[in-house]
């Protein structure tokens, strides 16, 4: 009955955790502890492989800053820089030109038609926009008359895609001239975690019912000539757009994002700085007139020209860092939508099959293994495994595997399991441990627990060495001293030896008024238990001597005792039912050591050994042959031995 309640109590507790644990996972509550985990396997685990050599940025850094401002002005610079620099670049013969800026405002009418008339003629020219919330004051101005955004694409199962239809969201495009101009637009809107920090993105973004592709989307279609006017195809785990070969596919998330394969290196795609690229095509304004690189260093590359300056302020929070320049951000995801890879999360089933497996696992080792160490190792093992899997699944395969609630449904199962097996089951070996430790060293109760615990005392049968000892003419002192007097000594006597058993790992079996009955190799000390009791009588002996010098001081009667040990084959375990129940050792083994201790008056001796006993104490013991004798309720006779002396040595 005990054991039936005690498993449904742990079916209760793991159900409960489990059932706790999937309530945390739907509402969101394993998130941020999900997505930290997911930063540092990009930090830790990321590519093996070299990035892409097709993709260069052209960087707006620090430097360049520096330098044109003394040249060119203040930023924004003028649209001529731009118009120059995609001249300059189109002659290398691109696949595609990116510009990650919004080139909403206007300029002098004569230099935006100049810049308009260079995405022209260079006819793979990608920009930016944006969709941003506007305040009500530009929605009902200058912002109320945008109703479409050139460059939507048709996508068939569009359930799981974005949405931006919020009341005040509206795209801030570019120039209508430079709109017409380019060959795709690509929006740059963020899409961050609840935490701030950008870890997916989308790929298509839904606006007034219509779906428009994010900027790396739209430069991954120019680079591998997919019409706009093909449909794309999105799938719950992946989006499909053009040609089958040719096109792009991308494996997606539940919710229709992308997690781009982000790279940790700070040169992992070629960049170079824009003050280099400008000298190469106008030396005469820099410095030393120095050209660094020809047209075709572009040649047949994907080339995003974006900003790292300080005073850019385009960077966004990653999980490669908290200022990550905007074109590392569309790199990452446009080398994703060309190489087909991105990081890819097993479908939400598996997940939720993960926290029940690991929570029952956790359960099971808390309930199972009695030894709270080895159950702690199991868990501790089970999850350095299951990170292990994470880590090489991350990195080889690309698999977002979940590590936060899976792991937490192990580890609160593990400790809920435990705090209530303290509390009940726990309990009561709690109370078994102190009930033992009454009669046997603590050392020994811990083997008693290590080794299955209170399962060892229900019954076993093993050879073991039996001592019995009895104090010499008791009777006749306790009618010569008062109950008070004789209760004093017997106390200090009986402490003093119990004492000495268990500094030899003995076990008391129990007082029988003035006599000790113990035993060794119950519970460990298989090849030495003959050696331990005999070291222990004789102990008891020397200790016995000690304390009768104290007596005779304070004026009381002196003890005098008698041993015998015997080895054999025994019974051990519980006996009793119902309300009394004793630990004790049955058997012959046990009455020959009770008739060995009473042959001392006639030989005179203090300890007497069976011939067993005697074979089995190993080297460096002395001891005498006494006599072969008949032991009652025996057949043979018995050869007995007085013990000399036995080393401290080899115990």
């Amino acid at each position: 009955m005990r054991q039936k309640r005690t498993l449904i109590l742990a079916a209760v507790v793991g159900l409960g955790v489990a059932l706790a644990c999937e309530a945390l996972l739907v509402t969101g509550g394993f998130e941020f502890l999900e997505n930290r985990s997911f930063d540092l396997r990009v930090r830790w685990l990321p590519p093996r492989e070299p990035p892409p050599a097709d993709i260069i940025i052209v960087d707006i850094d620090n430097p360049t800053f520096d330098q044109f401002s003394r040249v060119v002005g203040r930023w924004p610079w003028t649209r001529l820089l731009w118009a120059d620099l995609a001249k300059f670049i189109h002659q290398g013969r691109p696949r595609a030109l990116v510009f990650d800026a919004v080139f909403s405002g206007k300029e002098d009418e004569d230099v935006d038609q100049e810049f308009a008339q260079t995405l022209r003629d260079a006819g793979n020219v990608v920009l930016a926009y944006d969709f941003v919330a506007y305040t009500a004051e530009y929605v009902e101005g200058a912002g109320a008359g945008v109703r479409e955004v050139p460059g939507a694409v048709a996508v068939e199962d569009t359930a799981s895609l974005p949405d931006h239809t919020a009341e005040q969201v509206k795209p801030d495009l570019p120039l209508k001239e430079l709109t017409r101009a380019a060959r795709a637009l690509g929006s740059i809107t963020a899409t961050p975690d609840s935490d701030g920090v950008n870890r997916r993105f989308a790929v298509l973004y839904r606006w007034n019912d219509r779906y428009y592709p994010s900027l790396a989307l739209s430069a991954a279609a120019v680079a591998r000539g997919v019409s706009a006017d093909a449909p794309a195809h999105l799938t719950p785990a992946e989006l499909r757009w053009g040609p089958e070969g040719s096109g792009l596919r991308v494996p997606l998330t539940e919710h229709g994002l992308l997690v781009p394969r982000w790279r940790t290196e700070r040169k992992a795609f070629t960049r170079l700085p824009l003050w280099q690229v400008v000298c190469s095509y106008a030396p005469e304004n820099c410095e030393g007139g120095k050209r660094f690189f020809a047209p075709d260093v572009f040649r047949d590359k994907i080339v995003i020209i974006g900003a790292s300056a300080t005073g850019a302020f385009d960077v966004f929070a990653t999980p490669i860092g908290e200022l990550t320049p905007g074109f590392l951000v569309h790199a990452a995801a446009l080398e994703s939508l060309l190489t087909g890879r991105a990081y890819a999360r097993p479908p939400a089933f598996w997940t939720h099959l993960l926290v029940v497996l690991l929570a029952g696992l956790g359960l099971a080792a808390a309930w199972s293994l009695r030894s709270a160490a080895r159950s702690a190792l199991v868990v501790a093992a089970v999850i350095v495994v299951y990170l292990a899997a994470a880590a090489v699944a991350f990195q080889r395969s690309d698999l977002w595997l979940p590590v936060a609630a899976p792991v937490s449904a192990l580890l609160v199962s593990f400790a809920a399991s435990n705090l209530t097996r303290y509390a009940t089951t726990g309990r009561e070996l709690r109370q078994t441990r102190q009930a033992l430790s009454r009669y046997m060293s603590a050392k020994v109760v811990d083997y008693i627990f290590a080794s299955g615990g209170p399962d060892q005392l229900r019954g076993q049968r093993r050879v073991i060495t039996v001592m019995f000892s009895d104090v010499r003419n008791f009777t006749q002192l306790s009618e010569k001293r008062s109950p008070a007097e004789v209760l004093t000594i017997l106390n200090r006597y009986l402490d003093a030896m119990t004492e000495i058993v268990f500094a030899y790992d003995g076990v008391v079996d129990k007082f029988i008024g003035d006599g000790i009955l113990c035993y060794w190799g119950a519970f460990g000390d298989a090849d030495r238990h003959a050696r331990l009791a005999a070291r222990t009588a004789a102990r008891m002996v020397a200790r016995l001597g000690e304390l009768n010098e104290n007596w005779r001081a304070e004026g009381l009667p002196e003890l005098n005792i008698g041993i015998g040990i015997n080895t054999g084959e025994a019974v051990f375990g519980n006996l009793g039912a119902g309300r009394k129940v004793e630990f004790t050792v049955l058997g012959d083994t046990v009455n020959v050591a009770s008739r060995l201790e009473a042959m001392n008056k006639e030989f005179g001796t203090r300890i007497i050994l069976s011939e067993n006993t005697e074979a089995a104490l190993g080297p460096g013991c002395e001891t005498r042959l006494l006599a072969e004798v008949a032991i009652r309720g025996r057949e043979q006779k018995m050869k007995v031995y007085e013990l000399m002396s036995v080393p401290e040595e080899g115990l």
